[in-house]
């Protein structure tokens, strides 16, 4: 009987588990339909969302990256002076070697006025202009990326513009032609299910996937304007994706409910009791073996944090005096780098390393050092040294990554970094103090010349005024000579006629025809004006030695530009009167205050190479070429023109002839530092301006502008 009961209840039992278990899975189903399937509906257009978004964020980055590197090439040196001075084939040549994160590119460049300097012919036409010119030049950092359908029927592509930095203004434009693929998509599968688009002015011009018949298209704008992006997804795609997910979900609802449902009939079936004193001894060696753990981590703590202490005091010491040392030396603006012997890496260097050099923080870490300073054309010896035992100081000149020369005095240290050996370079630019030095020797020279040239044309004005007057008495009286000798022809004429001591008249005509008398009286007026006119020459040039070799007082005084250069083209005289002309057009100009001494020494140097410019052109020949001087007033400023027809100045050369010690000539007639003086007096000392315009083969013009006021 009992084991009937049991029976019964067994089967009763399980018949409400299976009733349980059927009413619990046709809810399940029941809600997983309802509700399940509409938030999935919702999670899926979400989930769409997020990925298109995610398309976005990757099409902005992708050319965000390539403006950003588009910006660091428009502000490199070389760029920006192309744009200025219009050197198309020197900037096209280097456009063509620049990368674009390996994507193919073409780079254009323009000037201010929207000329092509540089730019492929397919891409000359697609150019920024009008407003879009016009907002890119109206600040170093404006930008603009868009995106041209191809004309040709060939791959539409992105065109990125930014401005290129100037002194005072943008200088030009750079852009960058890209042609527009979808390499900035993750792999999208061609099943038909989905694609993503890439739509300009409501055309998609390139699609990655299959895209579907019919389904969900969502779109997004990117920051760039005009430019959108399209995500369609097929509908028969959702729905199985939808009923996959629902199926799932039923599935594992149905299987947790056979398992509540097995577990419930085990546990009715057998009830597993654990004593409660067992529990309570585990409990308490779990306790006891905590309490022990728990101390052992704290005295391992305490010592960890002692350690710790002593570390932080260690490093921020260390800190405090790396800190302390490159103040110093960014205060007097030295650079230092740390180079490795044994590998010739540099390790560490400061930041007037970079600025120094023109070099970017990733050039100079870890790389080896010749690698670096090679690239920014510096004395390879003299920045990094295998060992000190050469000399700690050492002089000479580097180079910065634009192609500026500048002289620097080196230092070495010998470091211990990590018990290895290290070298500190530590580098100074001396410009300045090479410029005190330079200008101390040009005052030394010029004032030792204008002393030496002031006594000999003080000797020299004595004796030649002697030989002026003698020329000049001699004139006079052989003009009263030529009075009575003309007298006396007329009283031989009348003795012959007369007949009147014929042997004395004879006597007189035999002595005038031996003597040639007729040629000796046309010939010496004519002698004496020659002899005047040489003697005039003579004190010109003597004046002009003094007037253009007085060292001054170092102070800056009113000068006649005119005057000056006058003066300089007569001292000038023996360099160019066999290889050129000269032609003075000297316009109505104000006095201009300034140092005459040094004036007149830039006005001889430039004359001087024009005379040497021309040389190499006519050589022996006999033929002459012409140096044209003028004087103007514009725009307030009193501009020196002084032209020649010499050979040029060839491009590569343009922009190193104000660099010191830069010379083309050969050793001995050329010492690098004339232009370099040239700009020192004209640009530091007297806040004017030099300007070169020059073209090979047809010559070269310097500008130069003085303000009145000095």
């Amino acid at each position: 009987m009992q084991d009937e009961r049991g029976l019964s209840f067994g089967r009763t039992f399980t018949l409400l588990l299976a009733a349980f278990f059927l009413v619990q899975a046709v809810l399940a189903v029941g809600i997983a339909v309802w509700v399940v399937g509409g938030e999935m509906s919702a999670l899926q257009r979400e989930r769409i969302e997020r990925e298109l978004e995610g398309h976005r964020h990757a099409l902005e980055l992708y050319l965000g990256d390539r403006l950003a590197l588009l910006r660091e090439y428009a502000g490199m040196g070389r760029i920006r002076d192309a744009a200025q001075d219009m050197a198309g084939a020197d900037a096209g040549a280097f456009l063509e070697t620049l990368p674009m994160l390996g994507d193919e590119a073409a780079f254009c460049l323009q000037s201010a006025s929207g000329a092509p300097v540089a730019a492929p012919p397919e891409f000359a036409g697609r150019l920024p202009g009008g407003r879009d010119l016009a907002r890119l030049l109206s600040s170093d950092d404006a930008w603009a990326v868009e995106a041209l359908r191809a004309s040709d029927g060939g791959p539409d592509f992105w065109r990125l513009s930014v401005a290129v930095a100037g002194r005072e203004k943008p200088a030009g434009v750079l852009s960058a032609f890209l042609p527009i693929v979808p390499c900035s998509f993750p792999p999208i599968p061609g099943d038909g299910a989905m694609s993503v688009s890439i739509v300009l002015g409501g055309r998609a011009v390139i699609t990655a996937g299959t895209e579907p018949r019919s389904g969900t298209t969502l779109m997004v704008a990117t920051r760039f304007p005009g430019i959108e992006l399209a995500q369609k997804v097929g509908q028969a795609a959702l729905d199985r994706r939808i009923a996959r997910v629902l199926c799932v979900l039923v599935a594992s609802q149905v299987l947790v409910l056979l398992l509540l449902t097995a577990g419930a009939r085990v546990a009715g079936r057998r009830l597993l009791i654990i004593p409660h004193a067992r529990l309570q001894a585990m409990s308490e060696d779990m306790e006891r073996d905590m309490a022990r753990r728990t101390a052992a981590l704290e005295r391992q703590a305490t010592q960890l944090s002692m350690e710790i202490r002593e570390r932080r005091e260690a490093e921020a010491e260390a800190r405090e005096t790396g800190q302390l040392v490159t103040a110093l030396l960014e205060g007097v603006n030295a650079s230092l780098h740390i180079v490795h012997p044994a590998s010739g890496r540099i390790i560490r260097a400061n930041t007037v390393v970079q600025s120094m050099f023109g070099l970017a923080p990733w050039q100079t870490l870890n790389r080896d050092c010749r690698d670096v300073f090679a690239e920014a054309g510096a004395a390879l010896d003299l920045l990094c040294p295998a060992c000190v035992d050469g000399g700690k100081y050492a002089e000479g000149v580097a180079r910065h990554a634009d192609g500026t020369a500048f002289p620097v005095a080196r230092y070495l240290v010998e470091l211990e970094i990590r018990g290895e050996a290290h070298i500190g370079v530590i580098t100074l630019n001396i410009s300045e103090r090479k410029t005190l030095e330079r200008r101390l020797n040009i005052a030394q020279k010029l004032e030792s010349v204008g002393a030496l040239a002031s006594g000999i044309a003080h000797e020299i004005n004595t004796p030649i005024q002697y030989v002026g007057d003698s020329v000049r008495f001699v004139n006079n009286a052989f003009a009263d000579l030529s009075a009575i000798v003309a007298a006396g022809r007329e009283l031989l004429d009348a003795c012959r006629k007369e007949g009147f001591h014929p042997e004395l008249v004879g006597r007189i005509g035999d002595l005038a025809e031996e003597a040639d008398l007729d040629f000796v009286m046309a010939e010496a007026p004519k002698s004496c004006a020659r002899a005047l006119e040489g003697v005039e020459r003579v004190a010109v040039i003597v004046r002009a030695m003094k007037n253009f070799a007085h060292p001054g007082d170092g102070n800056k005084k009113g000068v006649d530009i005119n005057h000056s250069l006058a003066n300089t083209v007569t001292v000038a005289k023996n360099e160019w009167k066999y290889v050129a002309d000269v032609v003075e057009d000297y316009g109505d100009i104000p006095i201009v205050s300034c140092l005459a001494g040094d004036i007149n020494q830039v006005f001889l140097n430039i004359i001087v190479n024009a005379a040497h410019a021309i040389a190499d052109v006519v050589g022996n020949s006999g033929k002459k070429g012409t140096i044209t001087l003028s004087t103007r007033l514009e725009n307030g400023m009193v501009v020196v023109r002084i032209a020649d027809t010499g050979t040029g100045i060839p491009p590569g050369n343009r922009d190193k002839i104000f660099d010191p010690f830069f010379t083309t000539k050969e050793v001995g007639r050329g010492t690098g530092q004339g232009l370099a003086i040239v700009h020192d007096i004209i640009v530091e000392r007297h806040r004017g301006s030099i300007d070169v315009e020059t073209e090979v083969g047809r010559g070269t013009t310097f500008i130069i502008a003085l303000p009145p006021e000095g």
